[in-house]
This record gives C-alpha cells, sequence and structure tokens, in this order.
C-alpha cells in the first residue's frame, strides 16, 4: 500500500499529494512576490503617463484661450485659500466637492471634462464637511507669475525669459499644499518653498510648459520630499527649488 497522503478526486482516483499541492502553492507565491513589484512600478508609470496628458491637454486649452483673446493669458485671481471668478478654475480644491467650481474656469469650454483636471496617482480626500470627506476634483496649478495678483505676465507675447519651451506653466501640486489654483514660485533671492511640487510618481512630479510639452521631474534633493509647509527654506545644497525657480522669471 502507497503510505503516501494523497487528496484524492470525487471519482476516487489518485490526484495530487500534499506536498505536491503545497509546492505549487509556494511557486506561486514566490512569482507573486516577483511580479507584484513590477505590476507597481508598472501601474505608477502608466498614472504618470496619464498625468502627462492631462496637462498637455489642458496646456492645449491654456494656448487656445490665448489664441482667441489677443494673447492675454487666463486670469489667475485668488485669495490665499480659493480661485476667484473669471480665472482660469475657481475654488479650493481642498474644500471643492463637485465639479461645479472646474466647470466655472474660463478654461472649461475648450475641454468640458473634468477628469484632465485631477492626477490619476491622487488619492486626496476633501477636508471633511458635516463628517464626510470626498475624493478632490483637483491636482493642478497655474504658476502665479502667469496673470496672478499683480503679475507681469499677461500676455503670451511676454514671456521671454525663460523662454517657452522652459516657462513652466501647470503644475502637479503636492496634496497638503495645493488650495487655489495658483501655484506660487519664490524669487530665486528667497531660498525657501511657497508651493510644493507633487511626488506622487515615485518620487517624481509633471509639469506643462508654455510651448506645450509636458515633463516628468525626478527630485532629486530631499526638501520636496519632506512634505515642508508654505514658506519653509530648502537646504542650501538642495537642487529641486532653483531647478524649480528657473522655470519662471527671476522676479516679478
Amino acid at each position: 500500500m502507497n503510505d503516501k497522503l494523497r487528496i484524492t478526486n470525487e471519482t476516487g482516483r489518485n490526484a495530487f499529494t500534499l506536498i505536491e499541492l503545497l509546492v505549487v502553492i509556494a511557486i506561486i507565491a514566490i512569482l507573486a512576490s516577483l511580479l507584484l513589484p513590477a505590476l507597481s512600478k508598472a501601474k505608477i508609470k502608466g498614472q504618470q503617463a496619464n498625468c502627462l496628458s492631462n496637462l498637455k491637454q489642458l496646456q492645449l486649452c491654456y494656448a487656445m484661450y490665448a489664441d482667441d483673446n489677443r494673447e492675454v493669458l487666463p486670469l489667475n485671481h485668488a485669495v490665499p485659500t480659493a480661485s476667484l471668478a473669471d480665472s482660469w478654475v475657481v475654488g479650493d480644491a481642498k474644500r471643492d466637492t463637485s465639479t461645479t467650481n472646474i466647470e466655472q474656469g474660463v478654461l472649461f469650454k475648450y475641454n468640458r471634462s473634468v477628469a484632465i483636471y485631477r492626477c490619476p496617482g491622487d488619492r486626496s480626500q476633501t477636508i471633511p464637511s458635516g463628517g464626510k470627506s470626498f475624493p478632490r476634483t483637483r491636482s493642478y496649478a497655474i504658476d502665479y507669475a502667469l496673470s496672478g495678483d499683480g503679475a507681469r505676465l499677461t500676455k503670451a507675447s511676454q514671456i521671454s525669459n525663460p523662454a517657452p519651451t522652459g516657462k513652466s506653466v501647470f503644475w502637479d501640486e503636492q496634496e497638503d499644499s495645493i488650495d487655489n489654483g495658483g501655484f506660487g514660485i519664490a524669487p530665486r533671492r528667497d531660498p525657501s518653498w511657497w508651493n510644493l511640487p507633487a511626488s506622487r510618481h515615485n518620487k517624481s512630479g509633471v509639469l506643462s510648459f508654455m510651448d506645450g510639452h509636458a515633463e516628468g521631474w525626478r527630485w532629486r534633493g530631499t526638501s520636496v520630499l519632506k512634505f515642508l509647509t508654505y514658506g519653509q527654506s530648502a537646504p542650501r545644497t538642495d537642487p529641486d527649488l532653483r531647478r524649480v525657480q528657473d522655470t519662471t522669471p527671476f522676479d516679478f
């Protein structure tokens, strides 16, 4: 008599031994452990590609608005925590529980998809109201030097230093930083973060440029990744703040 423990099927015929079954399960577990990191990286890459696509579409809307308005750029009018009427977007990303404020922005008529205003990797929720929170509707903001309150860059023809190929427009903004539609970049004399770019794509952020292209930037220093607060200084040796500052005028 075969003294091996066997699992039999309904007909009574021998199937796998218990040891064989355990070996198969172990192999599946090992393969899963090898594949899951690769799948996770592929998911992050896919989200970054989607985020880049969003910003390219928003950048096209931005250019179309300027073309329709004699090169005048969309307003980026805001108070500290909300964008105001007639701006490219309205409201506060931390509190908006619907897409109404996106639809009231002057860019919405050029592309009526609210999905392009939100990074697919952004899992942040709105500030609780009445005990409830909702997925946020917006992840992006525009450099406040572009038609922000008091900004001197109000027309596309004024973009020269940096040139359109290097002048940032839309930024994927870090979830604790974003509120109104403006992305504040400190002038070079000020070594601090006014707003923080996002780093949710494997320590990378996404931004668009005046000439229409978009890029993913992997952060090389540490200050972005530490989720600093408003106005907090970056280390003197950190290259990321200067890299961001290079995408906007020296002063404004």
